[in-house]
Order: structure tokens, then C-alpha cells, then sequence
């Protein structure tokens, strides 16, 4: 109960679409997401144009649809989807998030955020079954919560579906039954959970463009392959300003990076987001090589 009330807190006067008690989902304006879906668009080109130099690819919104395997065998792409900024492409990727952050300004969460996660994950699922991704300890088609994979007791996760077929790469919410201490830490495989897994129930909450979906950390989802489609959706985890009796502001086992408020809201303005390495640094790290990261500067163009 009390984490429905403070979710519910977080999110007071924002425009709800679905309102259940651990999870809710936030209607954007049109202008803030077609400035998102332009600068995603505008990532996506940059990152193709960076792996396939050869190849004229175009601006435009159905990119998805036009060069879906070229997107797929990205060599910044990891197997959950995730599209790595790297030294080619971040200036687009401040675009995006520059974008992102005048949205969830918009919302007006973020005076009731303590940190926010530094960089988004921008993420290209696609509906084709894939068994080797999908049997891997964390893949996201089993339903999981983020604590299990390191995320902090005190985090909100936000999931923002931007581009592509949303039905044919669904995401579903659910609400456990019980919920004991001893499963609310890192495990190594999300099929550990199965104790609060199978007392869960689905929420009737409609994934689709232009609504956000907020979700508490103690709420469970699970993508939902349907048929051959590609979907990109941006999703990035919050610590909550308010804490709830006992919890605390740790996230030293969170593999993500967090921010306060103020300087994730710069980012793309006066904070540039920048990566040191190659966009095939993944694939090389893969091998169990270790790419050597380009020294990174800023030259300031209004000053001389």
C-alpha cells in the first residue's frame, strides 16, 4: 500500500491513462513526442550511416520498417536490444536525450526525483522468436523485475514505446501476490523468482505510443514476442526523492549510472554525453578483447 501511495505521489497532476496501484501509465503531449520520435529517427540514421558507410539511408519515421535487419545486426547493439551510443554516434544520442528530458519535464516528476539514470537505454526489440537470447539468465522475455538484475529497492523504472509495432513487440505488467525480503536482491538467472512469479497477476494495461508507463521497482514486466516486427521503445530507471521507512539511496550494485535531477536535465546542453569508445566495442568485448577508448574533448564554437 505504501508504495502505491508514493508512486501515486511522484506522479500527482500528471495526465493518467491507466492507473493501477503499482504501476501507471502517462499521457505525453504530441509535441513532446514528435520531437522524441524525430531525434530516435535521427540516432537510428546517424547509427546506420556510422556501420554501413557505403549504404544512403533516409530520414524518416517508418525507418524501422525500411532496414530492419541492417538495424538488428548493429554491431552497438546488444542481445535485450539496446542500442549503445559510442563516439561515432553520441552527439545524435544528446538529441535524444536532450528530447527525453523536456518530456519527463513536461510530466513534472522530476523535483520528486533524488537521481536518474545516465544514459537512457534506447532499445530495438524485435517479434522474431530468438532461443538463444531468450535462454539467457536475464533476457527480458522472462518476467523479471530489475532488482533481480542489481537495480536498487528504492528505483522507479519509466518505458517510453517511441517507434514500430507496438502490439507485435508488446510489454506486459504484472503484480505480485507476495513479495518475500529474500527475493528482493540481484539473482543470477530471472527464473529464480519463480516464487513471486507465480502469484503474479496482469495488469489490462495497453503498451502503446504516446503514454509513458511508470512502474515501482517490486512490480514485474516481461516483453511479448507476437509476430515479425520491429518496436523501439527508451526505457531508464529513477530513485524516488521520498524513501520509504528503512530503504536508503544505495544503487552501488546497479550497473547503471545516476544523476541528480538538475544535471540529468542538462544533458544535451551544457552536459554533453559522450562515449570513448568504437561503436563495435560490444561485439570486441564479446570476444574477451578490450577496445581502447579515443580521447574525447569539447571546443567551445561561441567564444574567440
Amino acid at each position: 500500500m505504501e508504495r502505491a501511495q508514493r508512486l501515486g505521489a511522484i506522479l500527482a497532476g500528471a495526465p493518467l491513462a491507466a492507473d493501477f496501484p503499482l504501476v501507471k501509465a502517462v499521457r505525453t503531449s504530441a509535441p513532446a513526442l514528435a520531437r522524441l520520435q524525430g531525434a530516435v529517427v535521427t540516432y537510428l540514421w546517424h547509427t546506420l550511416s556510422q556501420a554501413y558507410p557505403t549504404r544512403n539511408f533516409a530520414l524518416s519515421l517508418d525507418i524501422l520498417e525500411r532496414h530492419a535487419g541492417e538495424i538488428q545486426a548493429l554491431p552497438n547493439r546488444t542481445p535485450n536490444g539496446v542500442l549503445l551510443p559510442r563516439q561515432e554516434t553520441y552527439l545524435s544520442f544528446n538529441l535524444v536525450h536532450q528530447a527525453l528530458a523536456a518530456l519527463i519535464e513536461e510530466v513534472g516528476v522530476l523535483p520528486r526525483l533524488h537521481a536518474v539514470q545516465s544514459p537512457c537505454n534506447v532499445r530495438v526489440v524485435s517479434g522474431d522468436p530468438d532461443p538463444g537470447a531468450e535462454a539467457r539468465p536475464y533476457s527480458s522475455s522472462k518476467i523479471h523485475t530489475d532488482l533481480w538484475n542489481g537495480e536498487p529497492l528504492a528505483s522507479i523504472l519509466f518505458n517510453i514505446p517511441v517507434l514500430g509495432d507496438v502490439e507485435a513487440v508488446d510489454l506486459r505488467f504484472f503484480e505480485p501476490g507476495a513479495f518475500p525480503p529474500e527475493l528482493r536482491v540481484p539473482l543470477p538467472d530471472y527464473a529464480l523468482g519463480a516464487g513471486v512469479i507465480s502469484g503474479c497477476r496482469e495488469y489490462p494495461l495497453r503498451f502503446e505510443i504516446g503514454c509513458i508507463c511508470v512502474s515501482d521497482s517490486l512490480s514485474l514486466h516481461q516483453t511479448v514476442k507476437r509476430r515479425s516486427a520491429l518496436r523501439l521503445s527508451i526505457d531508464f530507471r529513477a530513485i524516488a526523492r521520498d524513501l520509504l521507512p528503512s530503504k536508503s539511496y544505495d544503487f552501488s550494485a546497479s550497473k547503471a549510472r545516476y544523476l541528480d535531477p538538475v544535471r540529468w536535465r542538462a544533458g544535451g546542453s551544457t552536459v554533453v554525453l559522450g562515449s570513448a569508445l568504437p561503436l563495435d566495442a560490444f561485439q570486441r568485448e564479446q570476444r574477451g578483447e578490450a577496445p581502447a577508448p579515443a580521447a574525447l574533448s569539447i571546443a567551445l564554437i561561441d567564444q574567440g
